[in-house]
């Protein structure tokens, strides 16, 4: 009797590839298929390039005194300078002790530059200049509203609440007195003659200046003076808030309401090019604040667009593609120090630890949903294969995959819990391996420490070795859709990929 046919057409699908990030412009059976229809807490690992759990956090300092809204970086002096609520400026060079230094001479976004001996501070009001740890200087000449500064050729740049744009005397941030017979004298520039709308930002891009104005228009600053020109670059580049836009080596990201502006160079006539890279979310970013910053932090090679109450939209550099971040508690800042991501929150200064997922000595959540596969009849799910790395040895029993109606729960990695000839475990056991005084030391019979000659106590080497693992099973399942999904709380892992079998019946 000749064999059936049937399931002649049996497929395998490999899910592996999530580079695309998150789409949530169209239907998830619509989406591509390494795009997701829905991202928590996980994005793309910058070596193997495979979807993972998001990096945890440590927290550093704690505080009920005060609130802090932003934070920057005195790399001169290795101090961080912190911002509050009610307008204290703070410092600290190793958390050990916070003190305040001084209180801003204004309510607006705070803007700061490296120069000299320290840091530049806007907030709208007189510029002040910090160094370190010590008070914080007022500079009574500078102007009465200075919004954001920037510097340029020795010269600080700032802009008031219109159009201008005050540059001080050459070298020295306490003159802004203006002499037409001596150029390296205070000097003013109008953005934008007449057409409206306030001075938003400043950032650089490349070897100019662009000026973001209210108006949505985008101005360019060139050359030096008295050769400088400047000049349109575009129109309808509207800007979210005064924080919402950053540099990014050769470019500059400016975030609207509903979209986010790269501007690049290009060999293109008039150099500089606008691009939408925000379609794919823009449901996402319309729901984000007016006060929402964007940050670019280099260790990771990503743009946080900070909103509220800990989430935070994602853009991984590498790929273009979308991710989303939700702490446990209200991120307001984020900064790198030293190749570290140091997360400020409003009470909290958190550091980010790859070997945690969790945040606020709290467990992070995960979710994951990709594309649905759908049938002109039924699907037959036949057999599933999930294979992860598992970064920590932690219970991971509550975190699962949903394949159509199958729940798969995450598979975990046994570690090697027990010295050879001991009954106590090794993994979370908070009692030393060896004592000082060299008593109940037991030798582990594994293959690599066995006859070995490295000590047991004071050892940082792995036990047992992080290994990829994986689970198959064999299932019987007809459905008209493969919806496809994961959640989770702590564990973190990297997916190496999902593997179906089926056939369409």
């Amino acid at each position: 009797m000749k064999l059936s046919t049937k399931h002649a057409n049996q497929q395998s699908v490999m899910l592996q590839d999530f580079t695309g990030g998150l789409n949530v412009s169209c239907t998830e059976n619509l989406i591509a298929d390494n795009e997701l229809a829905e991202v928590i807490n996980m994005e793309i690992d910058s070596n193997s390039k495979l979807l993972r759990t998001v990096q945890g956090t440590d927290t550093l300092y704690t505080t009920n005194e005060y609130t802090f809204k932003s934070a920057a970086f005195d790399i001169l002096n290795s101090a961080l300078i912190l911002f509050t609520e009610d307008n204290k400026i703070l410092a600290t060079k190793d958390f050990s002790e916070v003190k305040e230094v001084g209180t801003l001479t204004g309510t607006g976004e705070v803007i700061t530059a490296m120069w000299e001996d320290g840091l530049l501070i806007a907030s709208g009001g007189k510029l002040q200049y910090a160094k370190g740890t010590e008070s914080v200087e007022t500079i009574d000449t500078s102007p009465e509203h200075c919004n954001g500064v920037y510097i340029r050729s020795g010269r600080v740049l700032v802009f008031d609440d219109t159009d201008q744009v005050l540059f001080s005397g050459v070298g020295d941030e306490t003159n802004w007195t203006q002499d037409t017979n001596d150029p390296s004298s205070s000097l003013f520039a109008q953005i934008g003659y007449k057409v409206g709308g306030h001075i938003m930002g400043m950032v650089s891009m490349s070897k100019d200046i662009l000026f973001i104005k209210s108006n949505g228009m985008v101005f360019r600053l060139e050359n030096e003076y008295p050769d400088w020109r400047i000049s349109e670059l575009g129109r309808n580049i509207f800007c979210k808030g005064t924080a919402s836009y950053c540099n990014i080596i050769n470019n500059v990201l400016i975030m609207s309401d509903i979209a986010l502006q790269s501007i690049q160079t290009t060999q293109e006539y008039g150099d500089m090019k606008p691009t939408n890279i925000g379609s794919k979310v823009a449901s996402k970013i319309a729901n984000l604040p007016s006060d929402t910053k964007l940050r670019y932090v280099p260790p990771l090679n990503q743009v946080w667009c900070i909103g509220e109450n800990g989430y935070v939209l994602v853009l991984d550099c590498n790929t273009n593609a979308f991710f989303q971040r939700q702490f446990n508690d209200v991120a307001v800042d984020v900064l790198s120090i030293n190749n570290d991501v140091y997360v400020i929150k409003e009470n909290a200064i958190c550091k980010l630890n790859a070997d945690s997922f969790c945040d606020n000595n709290e467990p992070l959540i995960f979710k994951v949903r990709m594309k649905t596969h759908t049938s002109n009849y039924e699907y037959l799910i036949k057999k599933i294969i999930l294979c992860v790395t598992p970064l920590e040895y932690k219970n991971t029993s509550n975190a699962h995959f949903d394949i159509g109606k199958i729940k798969f729960p995450l598979p975990t990695l046994v570690s090697s819990s027990y010295l050879y000839g001991n009954k106590r475990k090794i993994f979370d056991n908070d009692e030393p391996l060896a004592y000082r005084n060299n008593k109940n030391i037991y030798v582990p019979y594994t293959d690599n420490q066995y006859d070995g000659y490295d000590s047991v106590y004071d050892n940082k080497n792995e036990i047992s070795a992080l290994q990829s693992i994986r689970k198959i099973k064999r299932v019987v399942c007809r459905l008209p859709d493969i919806r496809i999904s994961g959640v989770g709380v702590g564990g973190a892992f990297i997916l190496n990929y999902i593997n179906i079998d089926i056939v369409e019946v």
